[in-house]
């Protein structure tokens, strides 16, 4: 398991991270209506896609998934190697999707691997 010191130092710094991230630009739209507009590549309106996206309970990020009034860890998240054997474990202590948990997973895999 990943120490709990490690993890926390982690989400700080991603927090940082984030604190200083730029707006974001505006791209193209190829319809005039700000609603519901094509972007991109794209073939579909933003509204299909918020709409398929609003389907899923994952994606929600205001809506807690796993309940930690009762329980410290909501959940693990492991590094496995292609054998499928765990390398490392991280307890998930938060609801929600965290970044920092996979950050810190591949963090740690690259200070155990040699140099050459």
């Amino acid at each position: 398991f990943l120490p709990e010191q490690g993890l926390d130092a982690m989400e700080k710094y991603m927090d940082v991270l984030r604190a200083h991230k730029p707006p974001p630009k505006k791209t193209k739209t190829t319809q005039d209506d700000e609603e519901d507009r094509i972007e991109g590549g794209l073939h579909v309106p933003n509204s299909v896609l918020d709409g398929c996206e609003s389907g899923f309970t994952a994606t929600d990020e205001r809506r807690a998934k796993a309940s930690t009034q009762f329980f410290d860890d909501t959940a693990l998240m492991a590094l496995l190697c292609r054998h499928n054997i765990v390398l490392f474990l991280a307890n998930m202590r938060s609801a929600g999707e965290k970044q920092h948990y996979v950050i810190s997973l591949i963090e740690t895999l690259f200070q155990h691997l040699p140099l050459k």
